[in-house]
C-alpha cells in the first residue's frame, strides 16, 4: 500500500491480525489483513472508530472462513488466473511439438464448458478430494446422463490447472481426487481373421466401384482408407499418430521374417499422447506405404513433410462397418467398433502369432497391463498354447 494513500490515523486490532486506517479522500474507516501475501481490504462505511472496530472483526471472521472453504479467494491463486497460466504453458508445449494440438484444443474445451464456471473463483489451494466430489455431484444434478468417461475428462482438465499451480509454486502438493466405483476395464474389440478379411475386401470393393462409375476423386479417398486399415492394422498406432504421421517419419528397411527377407517399415517422431515414439510395422505396412507414394506422385518420401494420410475417414469407415454388419462385435455385451479396433486388431493378431506382451506393449507406445486388461481379453485360451504341454514320458 502506498504511504501517500493514509491519514496518521492508523493502528491494529484483533492481537495485530486486522489493521484499521482512513484514506485522504474519504470520511469512512477502511480495513485490512494479509493473506497469502497479498492485502485483502474493504471500507467499513464507518465513521466512529468504534463501529469501524465492530464491523471490521466481524468481516475479517466471515473472510478467513470464505477462505478455508474456497468461496473467497486472491487473486494471485483463483483458478481461473491459474488455468490461463495453464493454458499459456501448454501452448508452449505444443509449439514444441511435447504435445499436441488436438489434445490442447480438447482441454480448452473441457475446461471452458463446465469446469472453469464452478471454479472460477476458488482458491486452487482449496480444490481437494472433497470440492471434487461437490463439483461432480454438481454436474449429475444438472447432467445426469454424464458418463464415467465424461467426468473423467472434467478431473483430468481440473489437474491439468493444478499441476500449473504446483509448477508456480501456489501449492506444494496435487490433491488426490478418488470415486467410489471400482476401476472396470473395457476391452477394445477386434477385428478376427475372417472379419478382417470381410472389411478389407467391402472397401477395396466400393472403391472399385466408384471408379467404374468415374467418380475419381472418391475413389482416391476410399483407397485411403482401404490403405490406412492395412496400415493400421500392420502398425498398431493409434489415431491421433496417423493423424501426425509424415512421409519423412518412415524409413523402410529388409528383415527375415520366417527365413524371408520382407520389406518393413521403422516409423519414428511418432507423435501422440505420450510424446515422441519409435515403432517398427508388420509386412503389410509396406504395400500400403508404397501404393500411397505412387498415388499421390511423392518423388523423395524421405525429405517430404506432406502428411501420409489427408483425409479423417470415419464417416465412410463406420458406413462400411453398419454396411458388412461388422460395427458391432460378437461379444457379450456387444461392443461397437471404430478405428481402434484397428490397433486392437494389430496388438491382438501379433499375440496371437507368437510375439511376447512386453514387445507387443513396446512397441505401440504402451503398458503391458493396458494389454492385458483392454486388448487380450478377448483371446481368452486362444494365447495359452503350451497350457497343455506334458514333460512326463509315457
Amino acid at each position: 500500500m502506498k504511504k501517500e494513500l493514509f491519514n496518521t490515523e492508523r493502528y491494529s486490532i484483533f492481537d495485530g491480525k486486522v489493521f484499521l486506517y482512513k484514506r485522504k479522500e474519504s470520511p469512512f474507516w477502511w480495513c485490512g489483513f494479509h493473506s497469502h501475501s497479498q492485502i485483502i481490504r474493504t471500507s467499513t462505511k464507518q465513521i466512529d472508530k468504534s463501529g469501524a472496530e465492530k464491523y471490521a472483526r466481524d468481516w475479517y471472521i466471515e473472510k478467513v472462513n470464505q477462505i478455508k472453504i474456497g468461496e473467497f479467494v486472491t487473486r494471485k491463486y483463483s483458478f481461473s488466473k491459474v488455468q490461463k497460466l495453464a493454458l499459456e504453458h501448454y501452448e508452449e508445449l505444443v509449439s514444441r511439438n511435447i504435445r499436441s494440438q488436438k489434445t490442447l484444443d480438447g482441454i480448452k474445451g473441457i475446461l471452458t464448458s463446465r469446469v472453469e464456471p464452478y471454479f472460477e473463483k476458488i482458491d486452487v489451494k482449496n480444490i481437494d478430494n472433497t470440492m471434487w466430489h461437490k463439483f461432480k455431484n454438481h454436474i449429475l444434478e444438472k447432467h445426469p446422463n454424464s458418463s464415467r468417461g465424461t467426468l473423467h475428462q472434467y478431473k483430468n482438465g481440473i489437474r491439468v490447472v493444478l499441476n500449473e499451480a504446483l509448477r508456480q509454486g501456489f501449492i506444494s502438493s496435487l490433491p488426490e481426487f478418488k470415486d467410489e466405483y471400482q476401476n472396470k476395464y473395457v476391452p477394445r474389440p477386434y477385428f478376427t481373421f475372417a472379419e478382417y478379411k470381410k472389411l478389407h475386401s467391402s472397401i477395396k470393393s466400393h472403391a472399385d466401384s466408384l471408379k467404374k462409375k468415374g467418380r475419381l476423386e472418391q475413389y482416391k479417398n476410399a483407397m485411403e482408407l482401404y490403405d490406412y486399415v492395412i496400415f493400421s492394422t500392420n502398425t498398431g498406432m493409434r489415431v491421433s499418430e496417423l493423424t501426425n504421421l509424415r512421409f519423412c517419419d518412415i524409413k523402410v528397411v529388409r528383415e527375415y521374417i520366417n527365413d524371408d527377407e520382407q520389406n518393413i517399415l521403422i516409423i519414428s517422431n511418432i507423435k501422440g499422447k505420450r510424446g515422441t515414439g519409435t515403432c517398427k510395422s508388420f509386412i503389410g505396412a509396406y504395400d500400403a506405404y508404397k501404393r500411397i507414394i505412387d498415388r499421390r506422385k511423392i518423388k523423395d518420401p524421405t525429405t517430404s513433410t506432406e502428411k501420409v494420410f489427408l483425409i479423417h475417414h470415419r464417416p465412410l469407415f463406420n458406413t462400411i462397418l453398419e454396411k458388412t454388419k461388422l460395427k458391432m462385435a460378437n461379444t457379450n455385451p456387444p461392443t461397437k467398433r471404430d478405428f481402434v479396433s484397428l490397433r486392437a486388431t494389430y496388438i491382438c493378431f501379433r499375440l496371437l502369432n507368437g510375439a511376447s506382451i512386453s514387445d507387443v506393449s513396446f512397441n505401440c507406445r504402451t503398458s503391458n497391463s493396458m494389454i492385458e486388461n483392454h486388448y487380450a481379453k478377448y483371446l481368452s485360451g486362444d494365447l495359452l498354447k503350451n497350457i497343455n504341454k506334458t514333460t512326463w514320458e509315457k
